[in-house]
Order: C-alpha cells, then structure tokens, then sequence
C-alpha cells in the first residue's frame, strides 16, 4: 500500500482511564508531527492531563501502562488506515 509523505507523522494514541464503577473508559487523541509513536504518547499525555480534560472526564486518573497507538496512513487514493506500531 502506498502513503502520502505527509500523513507519516500522524497518529492516533489511546489513553485508558477507569471510571467511577471501574469501567475502563479509553480516550482517543489524533496527535501531528511526532517523530515517532513515544513522542506521540508524550503529547497526548500533555493534553490528557491539561485542566480542561481532567475536569472533563471528572479527574479520574490516566493508566498510560496501557497505551494504544496506531500510524495513521492515508493510502494515494485517500483511503486511511491504522498501521500497529
């Protein structure tokens, strides 16, 4: 499958949290220009723990030992994937 250049730095990290009754609730970030999958779990880390997400999912805390990532790729007809890392 072919991919554009500039879909390359595009990823798609899910960051799980536990709720109130202990249901795992994930939270999905599209982050741009990271380099590589850690840098983007960096940044979505950033933006999970700003003010306004933790007041918006209640300030139940992040379990970022479970982190999912995925490249997003859009393929030279415009389809997207996500590609494991």
């Amino acid at each position: 499958m072919f991919s554009t250049r500039r879909d390359s730095r595009t990823w798609l990290v899910g960051l799980p949290c536990r709720s109130d009754n202990s249901r795992i609730v994930w939270l999905y970030y599209v982050v741009g220009e990271a380099s590589d999958s850690a840098e983007a779990v960096r940044a979505a880390v950033r933006r999970a723990n700003s003010a306004s997400e933790r007041d918006a999912r209640g300030q139940l805390p992040l379990e970022p030992d479970r982190t999912e990532v995925r490249r997003i790729r859009q393929h030279i007809l415009g389809d997207f994937t996500l590609e494991a890392c």
